[in-house]
């Protein structure tokens, strides 16, 4: 597991300048693209994409990627142009798994923006994790030519459901890699620093994620007109926050911004919802990886592997942090910070 978990960390720092020397991969060619609606134990279906090697001659472990930001290009004939944390995952042989989270896309169930962990489930009771594991068991009783393995990844808030595949405890779960990790929101990721509103960027941010859907859906939601180039000024003319959405979004107004409004304090509702609390008696291999000029989640990354190395000392993890912006080392390595 430590040579495994050695390897990927070094694929993941050197993806990024050797991903325009690689030679185009054709995945059409050497994938079968599957879409199918996964059942939860309260019912509810995910939709999930599911690339199975053609070559069937052995078998393969599965890399999951649960996603609010949608699995497309959805359609059975329309594929990606790249699959896995980066394009040099696809040619090594692995099932890869993407999905829509709850109430996301083309998911069923309603989504919670902010998904608190409970330890305390009883029979049907649903978190990220039940649906983290009931993801893996049906994976492995339905994909065939699998081995059994099962690693998650994510960056952002793909990185954060991957933190909470880590709390399904399902055995098949070897390791999992969160990327600039959503670890606590009130402290020091998204939506507050150290307590201070990030208004700007979560304006824009929520204007896509707080639309109201009727059910499963292709497409996200349009952007925001600002209807000028001056931020300042259209911040200084909203006029009080708690009041914004109804003015620009209509009666019905935004229930995750209205939810922002209601609690700016460091209260049970941002402390239930913070995972550094959960990281204990972690059992998968962790590879955290961070940017150094993440503006959003550089403090999710540092959070989450401090918590696991402090709380699950027997746990092999790593951290990797270097030079990047959000996310920036899925890039070309042409800039960096």
């Amino acid at each position: 597991m430590s040579r495994t978990l050695t390897l990927i960390c070094c694929i993941l720092i050197a993806a990024a300048s050797l991903a325009q020397d690689t030679a185009p991969y054709n995945v059409k060619e050497h994938y079968a693209k599957q879409e199918v609606m996964v059942p939860m134990r309260d019912g509810v279906r995910l939709f999930t994409q599911i690339y199975v090697p053609k070559d069937s001659t052995r078998r393969y472990p599965i890399l999951l990627e649960r996603t609010p930001y949608s699995c497309s290009p959805y359609g059975p004939d329309r594929y990606r142009i790249s699959l896995g944390p980066s394009r040099l995952f696809a040619p090594s042989g692995y099932i890869f798994v993407t999905q829509d989270v709850r109430g996301r896309y083309m998911s069923e169930g309603e989504h919670i923006y902010m998904p608190p962990h409970n330890p305390k489930k009883r029979a049907n009771d649903v978190d990220e994790s039940t649906d983290a594991y009931d993801t893996i068991e049906w994976l492995l009783k339905n994909v065939p030519n699998n081995t059994g393995r099962v690693g998650t990844h994510g960056v952002s808030q793909p990185g954060l459901y991957a933190t909470h595949s880590l709390l399904s405890q399902h055995p098949a779960l070897v390791c999992s890699s969160p990327q600039a990790p959503v670890t606590d929101r009130w402290v020091g990721d998204d939506e507050h620093h150290n307590g201070a509103f990030f208004l700007a960027q979560r304006f824009s941010f929520m204007w896509d994620f707080g639309q109201p859907r009727s059910g499963p859906t292709q497409g996200g939601g349009a952007r925001f007109d600002y209807g000028t180039q001056d931020g300042m000024k259209f911040f200084l003319d909203m006029g009080p926050m708690r009041e914004a959405w109804t003015k620009y979004y209509g009666p019905q107004g935004n229930r995750y911004w209205q939810t922002i409004m209601d609690h700016p304090d460091y209260d049970v509702f941002w402390r239930s919802r913070g995972m550094r609390q959960w990281l204990k008696g972690i059992k998968p291999a962790v590879l955290i990886v961070g940017g150094l000029f993440d503006a959003e989640d550089c403090f999710g990354a540092w959070q989450t592997f401090g918590s696991i190395s402090k709380q699950s000392p027997s746990t092999t993890s790593y951290l990797v942090m270097g030079p990047w912006s959000h996310g920036g080392w899925g890039g070309a390595g042409e800039r960096l910070g």
